[in-house]
């Protein structure tokens, strides 16, 4: 089943991501068929790879696209996805996609309501977190939240994956919500999120000790996860 939005993405909009659904039944908990009209509507003018990304709660995982003479298939790399995130029979997954061959994916029990999981602590006592795209952790500090909040992305990562400039960005939420914010160099020489970033923090009553996971999955666009 297929869903489709239309839009631009805007501070605060809704998800306006093409879509679709599969029940997990057995044969689907070790290779997924992508649905043909949504293969052909979406996938089919991309660039010829056979690479596809799957971001879900518990991070990002690499899977290989096979094509036969009955459709298009997810194969190499799903099963582990399947396995890492405990996917059953008769739940369910929504594929939300963001273009380049990349899906976020949200995961629903039998119930119909969305999975939640719980991430393992690591020797650092910070979540552990794997994913193919570059990404940095941050447990909340009192100035990154409340009155004239900002937060200080992590040099070396600024220095390797941005522009070290005032710039415009995305950060986009579990739920596919995207939020404009600004980054201006400081004193210190970071990269500061400012503009926006308030109203981010306080859509997401995200507070001091909460760690905050921010995966760049495209140019300018962080994924952000909140963990609590």
């Amino acid at each position: 089943m297929e869903k489709s939005k239309v839009g631009e993405e805007k501070w605060g909009d809704p998800d306006t991501r093409h879509s679709f659904y599969q029940i997990m039944w057995f044969q689907n908990l070790t290779e997924l068929q992508i649905p043909t009209k949504f293969f052909n509507e979406h996938l089919a003018s991309e660039e010829e790879t056979e690479r596809v990304t799957l971001r879900g709660p518990c991070g990002s995982w690499a899977a290989k696209m096979e094509r036969r003479d009955d459709g298009v298939y997810l194969v190499q790399g799903w099963k582990d996805f399947v396995e890492s995130h405990s996917l059953g029979r008769a739940e369910w997954a929504e594929f939300l996609y963001n273009g380049g061959m990349s899906f976020d994916v949200k995961i629903y029990g039998c119930n119909g309501w969305l999975k939640s999981y719980k991430k393992a602590a690591s020797e650092e006592g910070t979540p552990s977190f794997t994913s193919s795209f570059p990404f940095f952790k941050h447990v909340m500090k009192g100035h990154n939240v409340g009155h004239k909040c900002t937060m200080l992305i992590s040099k070396a990562f600024s220095r390797k994956h941005l522009s070290m400039s005032r710039q415009e960005m995305l950060l986009r939420d579990s739920d596919g919500v995207s939020w404009a914010v600004t980054a201006v160099v400081v004193s210190s020489g970071h990269l500061s999120l400012c503009g926006g970033w308030k109203a981010f923090t306080d859509a997401h009553s995200i507070k001091k000790g909460n760690t905050c996971i921010f995966e760049l999955v495209e140019q300018k666009v962080m994924q952000v996860h909140i963990l609590r």
